[in-house]
């Protein structure tokens, strides 16, 4: 991903904020895997380059309930499903940044695979690109929302690939979570990580990510070595 590649997509933030001033809040969206994060943080170091706003880039993983909390409520099979993040506490965060005030976000880990103690201090700033699997739920508060999209089985290849390098991870530093499959056999690992796919990312996909897509501002379609097959940019009504 070249920075000329996102041309489009800086013209829309820089836009917006020439126009309304600052701060600018960026949604980022797509499914499980696609690469939010990667291209957020690209994103927010561009624009800062560019531009020399202050730009940062959050996740919406900090807003997911504590696994003990999740286990309580019956949603450990349901994590990453709008019913497993804190809604009111990313309504509220939102609130705070478009108001200019400095704003806090509880921290994910995901090597332990759950929220850990303390929060992360976001000052008033120029731009927030708020990203996550459920980020266009909020398509309200954001004046540039960004849907990244690729084809399935690519986005399966990918989470796939995540999953073994969290579990290779795990044999160096020790994960909760990972720790019971570090030495499962891989020809088993990889068929319980095709049906956490199957039975939990996929679904969530297609009944919760995609139908948001119609919402964004511009959608971003990956290939499969991560580079950019197109971006579209949706007419102003």
């Amino acid at each position: 991903m070249s920075p000329p590649d996102l041309d489009p997509i800086l013209s829309l933030i820089i836009g917006a904020q020439a126009i309304k001033g600052s701060p600018v809040v960026v949604g980022v969206t797509g499914g499980v895997a696609v690469g939010k994060s990667t291209f957020s943080n690209a994103l927010a170091t561009l624009l800062s380059d560019d531009t020399g706003l202050e730009v940062e880039a959050i996740t919406s993983d900090g807003f997911l309930y504590p696994n003990a909390v999740l286990a309580e409520r019956g949603l450990t099979d349901r994590k990453g499903f709008p019913e497993s993040y804190d809604v009111a506490a990313i309504a509220a965060f939102l609130a705070e940044v478009r108001a200019g005030k400095p704003a806090s976000v509880p921290v994910y880990d995901h090597h332990i695979y759950d929220i850990i103690d303390g929060h992360m201090k976001v000052a008033a700033l120029d731009v927030l690109i708020f990203e996550g699997v459920n980020a266009l739920q909020f398509h309200d508060e954001f004046d540039v929302s960004i849907y990244l999209d690729a084809e399935e089985p690519i986005m399966r290849e990918w989470f796939i690939q995540r999953t073994i390098r969290f579990r290779d991870a795990a044999r160096i530093e020790y994960s909760p979570f990972f720790d019971p499959w570090i030495n499962v056999a891989d020809e088993l690992f990889l068929e319980m990580a095709n049906s956490a796919w199957d039975l939990v990312n996929l679904p969530n996909l297609v009944d919760n990510i995609e139908p948001n897509r119609p919402l964004a501002h511009a959608v971003i379609e990956w290939e499969a070595d991560h580079t950019i097959r197109s971006i579209t940019i949706r007419e102003s009504s």
